[in-house]
């Protein structure tokens, strides 16, 4: 039987790369893709952690681009030997929700990585990963334009994810405030400034993430020095800002989320959740008519725009990789990237 390298959950905080056995095409629709690049996500911290209950020697990753090796007979879209990259969410196509152009909510929802719960699919932290519903799930790569693999890497799950959160309600001119400066959050600030945000601040309490922020011309508050709330206020005649997206998925980001936003104004969350309550000041966002949108990103719908605006060179989400590791020191690359040590992680199985 062939073997592969891959990232292994053994139980919360105790990741091994281990030799398992390589996977195969057992549906029409699948694709099996040599992976060449992966990515630690904050969403993988989840299970790493414990807050998200999986079963144990899970393989973990769903942030992936590779080469495709093997076609099964009802793949049309892709052929061996492309390279493309994967959405990290898999929908079926063909339910209420996708066909009302709602994936992220699709009712046989699958998430690469996260267990039994989100349809028990194989990560793509490995050499080797089966891709369900191809058609639907990959994007080939153009080698034409401007970006490179790593750019191209995120556009199934944070630049999308990021890219999503603020295209949904941004105008030219708006004001918007990002709570955290991971990779999501800076995402998030890179798309609303090519939307056309006439400024957009960035909340965290981590200089070097800050320092980032300010790189792609948004304006770095610092939490442990200045009230975000009095920064914003001071930037917008005491409005507030039309979009806040809290980026963090903890209760401490969204409730921050709630005192930025105007009268009228959105917040967008793309981080997280996994808490079954979380207490919010209710009715002062009843009476500011704040809208709330939240919930899996639709990433299939904006992985071809965020491809398009890599290309013409105004996205490079590259940028924000402060660390490029082995597979083989995922277990390192895990640790750092919870302890905040790194921004983003890339992972190369063949390293």
């Amino acid at each position: 039987m062939a073997t592969m390298k891959a990232v292994v959950l053994r139980e919360p905080h105790k990741i091994e790369v281990m030799e398992v056995p390589k996977p195969e095409i057992t549906d029409p629709g699948d694709v099996l893709l040599r992976v060449d690049l992966t990515a630690i996500c904050g969403t993988d911290l989840h299970p790493y952690e414990g807050r998200i209950v999986i079963e144990d020697d899970v393989i973990l990753g769903h942030e992936f681009l590779g080469t495709v090796e093997a076609v099964g007979s009802g793949v049309n879209l892709v052929s061996e030997g492309d390279r493309a990259v994967a959405s990290c969410v898999v929908s079926c196509g063909n339910c209420y929700n996708c066909r009302r152009n709602r994936p992220g909510q699709c009712f046989g929802t699958m998430i690469f990585g996260l267990g039994l719960t989100f349809g028990s699919l194989s990560g793509g932290q490995a050499e080797y990963v089966i891709v369900p519903n191809a058609d639907r799930t990959l994007r080939t790569l153009s080698d034409e334009g401007r970006g490179n693999d790593e750019d191209k890497l995120f556009v199934g799950d944070i630049m999308a994810t990021g890219y999503e959160a603020v295209r949904k309600f941004v105008q030219p001119g708006d004001t918007v405030a990002v709570v955290g400066a991971g990779p999501v959050g800076l995402c998030a600030a890179m798309a609303a400034n090519v939307l056309g945000a006439a400024q957009t601040v960035v909340v965290d309490k981590v200089p070097a993430r800050l320092k980032e922020a300010e790189a792609i011309g948004a304006i770095p508050v610092n939490a442990d020095e200045t009230d975000p709330a009095d920064a914003v206020q001071d930037l917008t005649d005491w409005r507030g800002a039309d979009v806040v997206v809290d980026a963090v998925g903890h209760p401490s980001a969204l409730l921050s989320a709630c005192t930025l936003v105007r009268s009228g104004g959105a917040i967008s969350i793309p981080g997280v959740y996994t808490e079954d309550t979380i207490e919010l000041p209710f009715g002062d966002l009843y009476l500011k008519g704040v809208t709330i949108a939240q919930g899996v990103a639709n990433i299939t719908n904006y992985m071809d725009e965020t491809l398009a605006l890599i290309a013409a060179g105004k996205l490079d989400p590259s940028r924000f990789i402060s660390h490029r590791m082995p597979l083989s020191e995922a277990a390192e690359a895990y640790r750092m990237f919870e302890e905040r040590e790194a921004t983003k992680i890339v992972l190369d199985p063949r390293a």
